[in-house]
């Protein structure tokens, strides 16, 4: 059976940005939007509190447990690849942790051909969404939608982490979304009263009972149709049923960096000889489409704590957990607040640099990283534990999304390569040699008993660059699939058009020219900002 639906905008995907335009464009009653969404509801109790991120993660209700192809600079290992489905995305399965990056960062963009792009031009679509709830400023905002607090639940061991740090030359910093991002200190992070605020609990579920505005759960969009050069709908099937739905005006791609490219190239638009590989007719020859793929690589490393020391592999255990899971119920607090990483810090490889290039997310947990890098789920340690994560904030590494065929349903051919560029590896390594480093400063050598991973027999570089190799893992931060810009070469335009057809944007994560140096959802929602902005202007004109 066949249906035809009639709307002025199409938006695929409800995650960060489809949440956001979903409500923006939806706010004008004669405007007539409908969001398309491949999961579910996206609500759960697991969801909503903070620490259950550990469990929805991998969980194929929640998310799409992808695996990337053998990664070359991994000695070919698959890398496990979640990304969030259902109402809310990936920020229902995220970390929770609010971090926008540097201000160089969309400077940069604005150099690289993604005008009205620089931090001037994005700050303010920061400050719209934010309804912070710290101490006012010029930087962030307190009338938005989504949540930003601080981290609720603050103990001993954290708190040794940011001494060390300063120990070692790295100045607290109350705010990494202030006026510098270096320095170490607690991360902000997206909850209101002890319960995650993903985007569709701030921009979404407030506005769904608009009559314009219609919500499709359970969906596998199959390709935008596409007619004399312009998009005029979408078709998918929901319950078995195959529909089509037309928009007067736009259909938008909000599906994230590995399904919007896969849409586009099932839409024909793409490498040419790609499709053709794939069994696609190609509409718009455009080679760049599902490259330039980049992401954060974290390595974990732990230590063994001293007896007595706060670690949560204590308080996530046994009848501990128990404990604090009916703590959180009846009072939306405790050790199930905490987001992936409560402290950090941002930091330089070299003294000399004007800002930071590495980024830490340290937690006083340990488990099995073995397992964790195979993408099983591993057990807490046995013992107190502290991790120490570090990454390199802008790497050169890049990767590729392909199609694996024809059929819309299987699984997009990703690869990240990760560390296979020079500068990572040394880079990694550096943040490695900090992390120890840390380790060894007063502040926390004085807690710690031993090194659990890689161990002390890791004592060269070759050791160690293998360590990050066999056991880092995904950032969880994949950006530029579909690269914004304004040469021939990139896919969107700086007003997120697809070049070379009309009436179809891409807009989320995958429009990013560079990574930004930190987390991306709150930039992912800034895009769904900015992207409803230049769609409701050029809808006036």
């Amino acid at each position: 059976m066949v249906m035809r639906m009639q709307f002025d905008y199409i938006i695929v995907g409800a995650g960060s940005s489809g949440c956001v335009l979903a409500n923006r464009l939806s706010a004008d009653p004669a405007c007539r939007v409908l969001l398309l969404e491949a999961g579910g509801k996206g609500d759960s109790f697991f969801v909503s509190m903070p620490a259950g991120f550990g469990k929805t993660a991998n969980e194929p209700g929640h998310s799409w447990h992808y695996f990337s192809a053998p990664e070359p600079g991994l000695g070919l290992r698959p890398m496990l690849l979640p990304r969030g489905k259902g109402l809310g995305g990936s920020s229902n399965i995220n970390g929770l942790l609010y971090v926008r990056g540097q201000a160089d960062d969309y400077d940069t963009w604005s150099q690289l051909g993604a005008t009205g792009w620089g931090w001037a031009d994005v700050l303010p679509y920061f400050r719209r969404s934010e309804a912070h709830l710290g101490e006012a400023g010029p930087l962030h905002g307190r009338d938005g939608e989504l949540a930003v607090s601080e981290t609720q639940f603050r103990d001993t061991t954290n708190a040794a982490v940011i001494e060390g740090f300063g120990q070692i030359g790295v100045p607290h910093n109350s705010d990494f979304n202030g006026s510098a991002q270096f320095g170490a200190g607690h991360y902000q992070m997206t909850m209101r009263a002890g319960r995650r605020c993903s985007a569709a609990d701030a921009f979404l579920r407030p506005v769904m009972n608009r009559p314009n505005l219609t919500v499709l759960t359970g969906v596998s969009v199959q390709r935008v149709l596409i007619e004399n050069g312009a998009a005029t709908g979408a078709v998918f099937t929901q319950g078995g049923e195959t529909r089509t739905a037309l928009a007067a005006r736009e259909v938008i791609l909000s599906a994230g960096a590995y399904h919007s490219p896969k849409l586009l190239m099932l839409s024909g638009i793409g490498p040419a000889a790609d499709l053709q590989a794939a069994g696609i007719s190609p509409v718009v020859d455009r080679g760049a489409v599902g490259a330039n793929l980049q992401d954060h690589y974290v390595v974990p490393m732990s230590w063994e704590l001293r007896p007595g020391v706060f670690s949560f592999n204590r308080e996530l255990g046994g009848l501990r957990l128990v404990w604090n899971v009916l703590r959180y119920l009846a009072r939306r607090d405790g050790p199930m607040t905490i987001p992936a990483a409560q402290t950090g810090a941002f930091v330089k490889s070299d003294p000399a640099l004007d800002r930071p290039d590495i980024q830490f997310h340290c937690l006083p947990v340990s488990g099995d990283i073995k397992a964790a890098a195979e993408g099983a789920k591993g057990k807490l340690s046995a013992f107190p534990g502290l991790t120490l994560a570090p990454c390199v904030l802008r790497p050169e590494s890049r990767g590729r999304v392909r199609l694996a065929g024809p059929d819309p349903e299987a699984v997009p051919d990703i690869v990240h390569n990760y560390l296979v560029a020079a500068e990572d590896c040394r880079l990694t390594l550096r943040g490695m040699a900090l992390a120890r480093d840390l380790a060894a400063s007063p502040a926390l050598a004085s807690l710690i008993l031993r090194e659990d991973a890689p161990g002390a027999e890791a004592d060269n570089e070759e050791a160690l660059l293998d360590y990050a190799r066999r056991f880092g893992s995904t950032g969880y931060h994949p950006v530029g699939t579909c690269r914004m810009g304004s040469d021939d070469d990139a896919v969107v335009d700086p007003q997120l058009r697809v070049r070379g057809v009309e009436r179809l944007r891409v807009i989320d994560a995958s429009v990013m020219p560079r990574l930004v140096s930190g987390n991306t959802n709150a930039a992912a929602i800034m895009i769904g900002e900015k992207g409803a902005d230049l769609i409701l202007k050029g809808a006036a004109q």
